[in-house]
């Protein structure tokens, strides 16, 4: 196997001193998912580096590479994107394919485990964002929430492997609301039991857990693909109020937009998709302090230039259901 390029030296070089400094806590995973990276390139026969689709505090690579001649898996097409996590099990590949059987459009993928690590390997595909325009936002709802009635069916094999919701999201709305209110703003300590609950609520089902422009595209041809799923269990409002509290800020809003989701989808109109609204506007407006903290795109969700946009408007919105 020939020795790393220096675009790739260069890459992990600079996603080892982000992680350094900004999640310290995860340099051991981190030097952990690094250890592995050269067995997958032989493994899986991984050619140049064209390099890192993401540098972020994230303990994980996201690479892109050429496939070489004779690659055991050629049948992804001549270029992928490499993803290695520092933890196994995991349902992100097992639930995209299962997806993908079902006829929704998600890229090819192979997966497996490693030690203490598991890995993607997924069919590279050009493609443009899902809606340029605030007149697409309204079919593009239309769209996810037709496929939802997909996603969110029951995959008995794959559950397993699944998270739930309430144990991944809490931990993350806490550091949501501490950069809140280190901002400045109010956030209400009863609003914490009111999350807690919103995110243990309903029947569980497999969810994408992660829907956002960022991990959605058209192709060539118009489909709408779906790709980075967090692979959680939890209630299927989860994920229109994931999108809407995301997607909507500055547009339709997100009550317009969670509202449009749950009558293609045909959700329960209870309470339960308002207070998981409610707890995502919390945790998005938190998200968009702590980019615009940092002065990066963080986590590639939302454009730097929009960052703190929004935030009032997320937590009037919260208040609204949850006063």
């Amino acid at each position: 196997m020939n020795e790393p390029d220096k675009g790739l030296i260069a890459a992990i070089a600079e996603q080892r001193q982000v992680v350094a400094v900004h999640a310290p806590e995860d340099m051991p995973t981190f030097e952990r998912v690094l250890e592995l990276l050269p067995k997958l390139q032989e493994q899986l026969g991984l050619g140049r580096f064209l390099g890192a689709l993401a540098i972020d505090h994230k303990p994980r690579l996201l690479y892109h590479f050429v496939l070489t001649t004779g690659s055991p898996v050629a049948v992804l097409g001549p270029q992928v994107v490499l993803k290695v996590y520092g933890d196994s099990p995991r349902g992100e590949g097992p639930l995209q394919q299962a997806w993908r059987d079902r006829g929704l459009d998600v890229p090819r993928l192979v997966c497996g485990e490693a030690g203490d690590c598991s890995w993607l390997l997924i069919e590279h595909l050009e493609l443009h964002p899902a809606a340029t325009l605030l007149t697409d936002q309204l079919a593009l709802v239309d769209q996810l929430a037709s496929m939802g009635r997909t996603m969110h069916r029951p995959t008995r094999d794959v559950e397993p492997l699944l998270r739930p919701l309430d144990e991944v999201m809490i931990p993350r709305w806490k550091k949501a609301v501490a950069a809140l209110l280190g901002s400045g703003q109010n956030v209400p300590s009863s609003w914490l039991g009111r999350a807690v609950a919103a995110y243990a609520s309903g029947r569980a089902v497999p969810l994408h857990g992660d829907l956002a422009p960022a991990n959605l595209g058209k192709s060539r041809s118009g489909r709408l693909i779906v790709f980075d799923a967090s692979a959680l269990q939890g209630p299927a409002a989860f994920d229109a109020a994931r999108w809407s509290a995301r997607a909507g800020p500055g547009g339709f809003g997100p009550e317009a937009l969670l509202r449009r989701w749950m009558s293609v989808e045909n959700l329960p109109s209870d309470r339960e998709p308002w207070d998981l609204l409610a707890a995502e506007c919390v945790l998005e407006a938190g998200s968009r302090e702590i980019v615009r903290s940092r002065g990066t795109h963080g986590s590639l969700r939302t454009p730097q230039g929009a960052a703190a946009a929004g935030v009032s408007e997320l937590l009037t919105v919260a208040s609204t259901h949850w006063f």
